[in-house]
């Protein structure tokens, strides 16, 4: 079986990806809690410079994972800088943003960024989930995550509402990691 090197220094996206991956015989995956820099830039291009750099780091395959949440009213903010935004004015803060417009719909995005190594093409792989911004009566305070104002589509609770195993099976970063271990079970690596 295949090792990849996940690099994260996110526990939760850790544990969410160890749980989607949970019956994996694809790969196995060994965890590095590095803190990547990240670019300011597009997603891909985030999440590509991350794997470029892991890959320097670790000199062998690795796996990066980076999310952007975006407001479709917003025309694509917050996008990547999610975490700078809530680091910044918090969930209510976000949810203030959209007081003033009709459109509430987000779109919440996970892009895989894998490599066999250093010097060698990164693959991408997106999944994406739309939903709605809600006010939350769970909205914990200090939270860091947008889960709980996050309402998938299809559904009548948001994404912190949700019990894992149902969330892990419908969740944006659940497809994009069904499209890597597609590639990976049909590629001649």
């Amino acid at each position: 079986m295949k090792t990849i090197n996940f690099v994260t220094s996110n526990l939760l996206k850790l544990q969410q990806v160890q749980a989607i991956l949970r019956n994996n015989t694809t790969f196995k995956l060994v965890h590095h809690p590095l803190e990547l820099p990240e670019l300011q830039a597009s997603l891909d291009e985030i999440a590509i410079n991350k794997c470029i750099t892991a890959a320097t780091i670790i000199g062998d395959a690795v796996l990066v994972e980076d999310t952007a949440f975006t407001f479709n009213s917003l025309n694509g903010l917050p996008g990547p800088y999610i975490k700078t935004f809530i680091q910044q004015i918090g969930l209510e803060g976000l949810v203030r943003i959209l007081s003033d417009f009709e459109d509430k719909t987000a779109v919440a995005t996970s892009t895989f960024a894998y490599t066999e190594g250093p010097n060698q093409p990164v693959k991408l792989f997106t999944g994406t989930m739309n939903g709605t911004i809600t006010q939350s009566s769970n909205m914990p305070e200090n939270q860091t995550n947008w889960q709980s104002i996050f309402q998938p589509e299809g559904y009548h609770i948001n994404y912190a509402m949700m019990e894992e195993d149902q969330k892990n099976k419908i969740s944006h970063r659940y497809k994009a990691l069904m499209l890597l271990i597609d590639y990976l079970t049909h590629s001649t690596i």
